[in-house]
C-alpha cells in the first residue's frame, strides 16, 4: 500500500542572450508578474581590423559587440503551461535561448 501522493513540479530554466537590449527588455513584458528576471553581466567583445588590406597598418577601425543577458525560471504543476510560455518566447527578435526543463517529484502523504 502506498501512503504517499506523487506530487509533480515542472521547473524550466531559461538564459537569454541578444545583442539589442530593447528585444531582451521586450522580454520582461512577456513574463507573468510572478516571474522575475535576473539581469546578468553584459560580455563585451572588442576587436580591432585593419583598413587597407596593404601596407598602412596605421589605419584600423575598432568595434565592439555587447551580449546583454538575463535568466528566469519557471514552476508550474502543468507541464503544457511551461510549454506554451516557451512556445511565445520564439516570436522574440534577435533574442537566444537556452531552455533546460527539470521534472521534480516529492512525495506527500495522505
Amino acid at each position: 500500500m502506498n501512503r504517499y501522493k506523487k506530487n509533480i513540479i515542472y521547473r524550466c530554466k531559461v538564459w537569454s542572450v541578444s545583442t539589442n537590449f530593447k528585444s531582451l527588455n521586450s522580454l520582461s513584458l512577456v513574463l507573468p508578474l510572478s516571474i522575475s528576471s535576473t539581469g546578468l553581466p553584459v560580455k563585451i567583445k572588442r576587436f580591432t581590423l585593419l583598413r587597407s588590406p596593404l601596407g598602412n597598418k596605421t589605419a584600423k577601425d575598432q568595434f565592439e559587440r555587447r551580449e546583454y543577458r538575463s535568466y528566469f525560471t519557471i514552476s508550474s504543476r502543468s507541464p503544457s503551461k511551461i510549454l506554451a510560455f516557451i512556445d511565445i518566447l520564439k516570436y522574440l527578435n534577435d533574442v537566444k535561448f537556452k531552455v533546460i526543463f527539470q521534472e521534480k517529484s516529492m512525495n506527500i502523504p495522505n
